[in-house]
């Protein structure tokens, strides 16, 4: 008895015509299946351990926070992040992975500047304790002489 496994099949995905999804498919749409996977291991799995252990705690104790509070600011941030950056690097990254090589380098550094400065007005929340105020004090030259 031969017995052939498939995961496709073990999962219940099928095709339109009501087929299991086959290797033979995933070997004629290889950039369809390598960019989804890429989308969704980053989106799933990278982009949450950096954000929740790297990018907003370290953004908190930076700006003052207490290591008491970091927990509480990775509740409060990580999935607003999450969202966001999925907004701007599912599309970006299917352009990137599907672009010419020697282009990826120049159409992900143009998407990282804008991601950058987003990432940088949340971090510059994460650990306020209150605003950060300002106050201008007149100087005037009868102080002085």
């Amino acid at each position: 008895m031969e017995y052939e496994f498939n995961i496709f099949k073990l999962f219940g995905f099928t095709a339109s015509n009501g087929d299991t999804i086959s290797y033979q498919w995933i070997r004629n749409h290889v950039a369809i299946v390598t960019t989804s996977l890429s989308i969704i291991i980053e989106q799933f799995f990278w982009c949450p351990i950096v954000f929740g252990t790297f990018e907003i705690p370290v953004s908190t104790l930076l700006n003052g926070g207490s290591v008491f509070t970091v927990q509480k600011e990775v509740d409060s941030k990580l999935n607003g992040l999450l969202v966001s950056n999925a907004k701007i690097w599912t599309l970006a990254n299917v352009l990137i992975y599907n672009a010419p090589v020697q282009w990826r380098p120049a159409i992900s550094n143009c998407v990282d500047l804008l991601w950058q400065s987003f990432v940088s007005d949340v971090a510059a929340d994460c650990g306020k304790v209150e605003d950060d105020i300002c106050y201008a004090v007149s100087i005037t030259n009868k102080e002085y002489g």
